[in-house]
């Protein structure tokens, strides 16, 4: 036996051991990074939902002033009564 195929056949018989070893750490790694990524995707999830709420709740009130029907003989100030008493109820 050459001493290039010695240092082949040892090379091999590495690189089976170190290959052995990261295929049975493969699911345990895999496991891993599912998880770390579900949680990534909650964070973000969280923190859009809190945007989205905050934001919708300090929007400013919007002022309506007149009211639009298409009844002729409603006037303007009995909308906004109507529509004044259904907001405190």
């Amino acid at each position: 036996m050459t001493e290039n195929r010695f240092d082949e056949l040892w090379q091999q018989m590495e690189a089976q051991k170190y290959g052995r070893k990261l295929a049975s750490g493969y699911p345990t790694w895999r496991r891993n990074r599912q998880r770390a990524a579900r949680i990534v995707t909650m964070i973000i999830l969280v923190v859009l939902v809190t945007v989205v709420s905050i934001t919708t709740l300090h929007r400013p009130a919007q002022n309506f002033e007149k009211v639009y029907c298409n009844r002729v003989g409603t006037s303007d100030a009995q909308w906004v009564t109507l529509a004044a008493d259904m907001l405190l109820e």
